[in-house]
């Protein structure tokens, strides 16, 4: 499978074949719930969206991959709130996996957050997976969710110790 694929910012007549890609996506992975999809449809709708961090990976024309990055917090015990980035999801279509499109969407989704200046981003997901983009569990930073397991919820730090004094938790 070829690799010539390109990474850009998300169109507005993109969402039907990313809302269908997601769902075609998912059904192939380990851990879902059936409704990605319409999750990321609703954070696309929010207050936390940032049209620069919805991203899909395209291939001779056609969509193959897709990520977003939207804001979120970590609620700290004193009530105060660290904003940072929540990565959900990060779709690619099974044919097209173990090509790089998965890599190239967080990377770049990762490099615009820098510029942007967010120090991190949380995400749930296999560890086996995103360790190699540098992510560590959130329970080592003292940060955890009301019902996530712990085993699945990690953070990247993109200014080392951006999370020095941040616990509590995750609002995903």
């Amino acid at each position: 499978m070829k690799k010539n694929f390109i990474v850009r910012q998300i169109t507005e007549a993109d969402y039907t074949t990313v809302y269908n890609l997601i769902k075609t996506a998912f059904e192939t992975a380990e851990h879902r719930d059936g409704s990605e999809q319409d999750f990321a449809v609703g954070l696309r709708n929010s207050e936390n969206y940032i049209p620069q961090l919805d991203l899909v990976a395209e291939q001779d024309g056609k969509i193959i991959g897709h990520i977003m990055l939207t804001k979120t917090y970590v609620t700290q015990p004193d009530g105060s709130k660290y904003h940072t980035l929540l990565v959900a999801p990060l779709s690619v279509l099974l044919e097209y996996r173990s090509v790089g499109a998965g890599s190239a969407l967080m990377k770049e989704g990762l490099r615009i957050a820098q510029t942007m200046g967010y120090e991190s981003a949380f995400l749930v997901g296999d560890p086996n997976y995103y360790q190699r983009f540098g992510y560590k569990l959130t329970h080592l930073y003292g940060i955890n969710h009301e019902s996530l397991p712990a085993e699945y919820i990690m953070v990247k730090e993109f200014v080392p110790e951006a999370l020095n004094g941040v616990t509590g938790l995750i609002n995903m």
